[in-house]
């Protein structure tokens, strides 16, 4: 995991230096963005993520964000290890993702503006990858052993997943309203990422696989708030 990582800063350093030079010289082609949004699917998850655009035609660009996106209040998954109760620890429950996404920028004309230029309305639509990288790529478990209806962790197992899948596809759709140079949008975001690939293949100590939902596209929607420089 540490390789990924690694590799997604190296790859975000020249992108952002790329940036900063472009837009020396071209007026209000770099925009600052930072996106939230929920998955509709994947049951419980959010998402954020900070971007930047490069717009380097009117209507065309490219942008690079980094998703950062995690599960949030799923349940103690129990199973038994060597004869003892034992459960996921706590801070393994959620699942969570970095994800680096590179992509293509297609740009409307303005639907709608004032006659200063002061406020505009477009759409915009963007393709793109996404390289992923989970927080962790194996289940730790805490071994209980009770005294009455009381428990304490006497052990910790960890259990390897196998098979991770680190390479999807992801596309953005979005209505966006400027202020001068504030950009307010709200959309729609789908990708084929597989949320549980971190987990699909861990094979419990009973000899049966974590269980985890079937591979479904992941799906969200999302406001997001830029600044064009």
């Amino acid at each position: 995991m540490k390789y990924y990582r690694s590799i997604l800063i190296l790859m975000l350093i020249p992108f952002l230096l790329s940036c900063y030079v472009y837009g020396q010289d071209n007026e209000n082609g770099i925009i600052a963005k930072f996106y939230g949004g929920i998955y509709l699917n994947n049951e419980q998850a959010w998402q954020l993520e900070p971007s930047v655009e490069w717009r380097f035609h009117e209507y065309f660009g490219v942008g690079l964000g980094i998703e950062f996106t995690g599960q949030y209040n799923q349940p103690s998954r129990q199973t038994i290890i060597d004869g003892y109760e034992a459960e996921l620890t706590d801070n393994e429950r959620n699942i969570a993702w970095i994800i680096l996404k590179p992509s293509i920028i297609f740009k409307t004309p303005e639907v709608w503006k004032s006659s200063d230029n002061y406020y505009r309305l477009w759409f915009q639509a963007e393709p793109g990858i996404s390289l992923a990288c989970p927080f962790r790529n194996s289940l730790t478990y805490e071994i209980k052993e009770f005294q009455g209806a009381v428990s304490q962790t006497v052990d910790f197992r960890k259990f390897q997943n196998k098979g991770l899948k680190w390479f999807y596809w992801n596309a953005r759709a979005s209505v966006n309203f400027a202020i001068d140079r504030v950009i307010i949008g709200a959309g729609y975001y789908i990708s084929n990422l597989d949320y549980y690939s971190g987990r699909r293949n861990v094979t419990l100590a009973n000899g049966q696989k974590f269980y985890v939902p079937k591979k479904e596209i992941s799906q969200s929607i999302f406001l997001s708030f830029g600044y064009s420089f």
